[in-house]
Order: structure tokens, then C-alpha cells, then sequence
């Protein structure tokens, strides 16, 4: 039983380290380039380094890591090629999703959407970048699960690293971050009025603005892209 069980809780404890360090990647606690010490990790968490290090072979699976055998473990620089393929899957994906909606919604389905809007609008307010952009994600996500196609968000999740990072280059500016909630009251507008067209517009104005101007981006942070 002792044996059982240690082997049950493992897989929870390798699921909270990659958690915990892909969030800090993404969010860009972590930088780009920065070499990740495994043991100050395990100690963080009271566990050996091997949980660790499944952790992070599934953080390099999803191209976050560089894994360096016998030498170092560093968060990787941005790929912008990545991100594209990305921002391609996902666009392609949340365009049908949004024309699914707009002749499927209901009021309660709008009601669920527009709260995660407001909340969008209170963490702006209060400067807090991180809640925003958690408050964005779940707007989206909640598109998708009203659709009845949730399970597709985990699929796109893994190949979104790079984009997500460029993403949060770009809302590093208040002005951005204000346009995104615009832009998302537009697609609540366009769901609400039924017209596939129409929401399907929405969509694809919403996305991809920040590798729109991927250039200035990089300019500004060279350090972080590779």
C-alpha cells in the first residue's frame, strides 16, 4: 500500500511543478534564456529532483526548455515561427468555434462571456497584468466549452507557448490591454446578433494583433527571441 500510493501522488506532484514553472514561463516570470536550477526547484516543493526533471522534459516537449545532458536547463528564447503555426491552429479552430456560437448561443451562454469581460475591465483598472490576462484566456476558453469542444483548448494549449509569450509582450501596454476588451465586446455583440459572418469578422480582427507587429516587439526585447 505505502508503495501504491507514493506511486499515485507522483504524477500530481509532477503536474504541480509543471504548472507552477510553465505559468512562470509564460507569464514571463521566467525570461527567456534563463538557466532553471533544478535544485533550488526541488527544495521549493520538498521533493527530490526527479519529479523535477519530468517536469521539465514535458515543459521541453512543448518547446519552453532547452535541456542541455550533463550541462544546463534554460527557458528558450521565443520562436516566432512556432508562434505562427500556432496563431494558424488557433485562429483556424476559434473562427468555426465562433460561427457555431453565433447561431447556438443562448442568454445565459452571453451572460457567462460577459462576465469574464467585466472582470477583464476590473484587473485593468487595477493595473494587475497577470489576472487580465488569465481573465482573456478564459474568455476564450469559455467560447469553447459553450461550443461543446472544451477538450480542444488542452490540444491548442501545447503548441501556444511561443505565441502566448509574444502575447504577453504585447499587453505589457495599458492601450493594448483596453483595445482587448473592446475587441472582445465586439465578438460578444457579433455572437448576440447570429450572423456567422459577422462573428467570424470578430474573430480574426481579435487575433494575431501582437504577431502583427512582432517586429516592433522584438526590437524592443531582442534579448528574449531567438
Amino acid at each position: 500500500m505505502p508503495s501504491g500510493s507514493h506511486r499515485a501522488g507522483r504524477p500530481s506532484t509532477v503536474q504541480q511543478i509543471y504548472a507552477d514553472l510553465r505559468h512562470l514561463i509564460i507569464d514571463l516570470s521566467i525570461k527567456p534564456g534563463s538557466v532553471i536550477n533544478k535544485k533550488e526547484i526541488a527544495e521549493r516543493f520538498g521533493v527530490s529532483q526527479t519529479p523535477v526533471r519530468e517536469a521539465l522534459i514535458r515543459l521541453e516537449e512543448e518547446g519552453l526548455v532547452d535541456i542541455f545532458p550533463q550541462s544546463r536547463t534554460q527557458v528558450s528564447l521565443i520562436d516566432i515561427q512556432h508562434a505562427r503555426e500556432a496563431h494558424f491552429l488557433r485562429l483556424s479552430v476559434e473562427v468555426e468555434v465562433a460561427r457555431v456560437l453565433s447561431q447556438s448561443i443562448d442568454d445565459d451562454g452571453l451572460a457567462a462571456l460577459n462576465a469574464w469581460i467585466e472582470r477583464q475591465e476590473t484587473e485593468l483598472n487595477v493595473g494587475n497584468q497577470t489576472a487580465f490576462k488569465l481573465a482573456d484566456d478564459s474568455f476564450h476558453d469559455q467560447m469553447f466549452r459553450l461550443a461543446g469542444v472544451g477538450g480542444l483548448t488542452q490540444i491548442i494549449d501545447r503548441r501556444r507557448g511561443h505565441y502566448d509569450r509574444i502575447r504577453g509582450l504585447y499587453l505589457m501596454q495599458e492601450e493594448r490591454r483596453q483595445i482587448v476588451i473592446r475587441e472582445h465586446r465586439a465578438i460578444h455583440a457579433a455572437l448576440r446578433g447570429g450572423d456567422p459572418a459577422v462573428a467570424e469578422g470578430a474573430i480574426r480582427a481579435h487575433l494575431g494583433k501582437s504577431l502583427a507587429i512582432i517586429g516592433q516587439i522584438r526590437d524592443k526585447y531582442p534579448d528574449y527571441f531567438a
